[in-house]
């Protein structure tokens, strides 16, 4: 009676191990739902061949926003295809993930140095917020915020759009006025002799007035016009906004210009230039909205 016992409890160890052996090797983490069923593709067009729908409730896994309108994404039995980037259809933000194919330092620098702050073991899935150049990406991971050798990650950063030609003139304009205008909160440049400025009416002046745009007069109300573009995804000409009073709203507004840049009349620099990825700027970012 132990021997078969023994026989029975070896067949169910063999059995589990041939399931686990089964299962799709994957080192991605599934951090995207889907919330609306939507077509998963071979390639990212309509034109392209229907794989199956993904249902509600399926977790998959971002690994590139190809454009505007197409995700490429790996769901949990390893298919890999493409669908809509509409957010009617997932919950993704625009947040870019990658896996580690081996075990990495994690550093509080881009650079080798006496900066260890822990260890990416191989496998483990970080949130990639930035590639800061060929050798290193900035991610977060454990609730730190640090730096990782990019040779250890299957990461392909997203291709940077060129800006059109409209969003050439829009910063052109921006830029004519740097240095002018003092900051005065509500102010228009139009109706105090060209001497005072606020955030928004900047926007107005550069997109309403000099383009022909129709923008509403606050940022936030100017925070609602167009279509949310992700932090990740910006794009030259876009809006920018901030919360300075730290309360949840919109009170700040920008123009994005490239590189991390954005364009705005603030108390600081009047129309000046400053970074959204650094210091009082990244901790104040809200959101972004595309209106060209």
């Amino acid at each position: 009676m132990k021997k078969i016992n023994r026989i029975l409890a070896l067949g169910v160890a063999l059995s589990m191990s041939a399931s686990f052996l089964a299962m799709p090797a994957s080192a991605a983490s599934y951090e995207t739902e889907v919330i609306y069923g939507v077509n998963l593709r071979e390639g990212a067009g309509t034109d392209s061949s229907v794989y199956r729908m993904l249902k509600k409730g399926e977790n998959i896994h971002v690994i590139q926003q190809v454009n505007d309108y197409w995700l490429k994404i790996q769901t949990e039995d390893g298919k890999i295809g493409y669908i809509s980037s509409s957010e009617k259809y997932t919950d993704y933000d625009g947040s870019m993930y990658a896996s580690a194919t081996s075990g990495v330092n994690f550093r509080s620098e881009p650079k080798v140095a006496d900066n260890k702050i822990g260890y990416i073991s191989k496998g483990d899935s970080v949130k990639v917020l930035d590639k800061v150049n060929s050798y290193w990406l900035k991610v977060e991971y454990g609730g730190k915020t640090g730096y990782a050798s990019t040779d250890y990650f299957d990461y392909d950063a997203p291709p940077k759009p060129e800006p059109d030609a409209k969003a050439g003139e829009i910063i052109a304009t921006a830029k004519s006025y740097l240095g002018d205008f003092k900051y005065k909160w509500g102010a228009e440049p139009w109706n105090t002799n060209n001497k005072y400025s606020y955030c928004s009416a900047f926007v107005q002046l550069v997109f309403n007035r000099n383009h022909g745009y129709d923008l509403p007069r606050t940022s936030k109300n100017q925070s609602k016009e167009g279509s949310y573009v992700s932090k990740s995804n910006l794009q030259a000409g876009d809006l920018v906004f901030f919360d300075t009073d730290g309360n949840g709203g919109i009170n700040h507004v920008g123009i994005y210009i490239g590189d991390g840049d954005f364009i705005h009349s603030s108390p600081i620099n009047e129309v000046g230039i400053s970074n959204l990825n650094s210091g009082y700027w990244e901790d104040h970012y809200e959101t972004a909205r595309r209106v060209l």
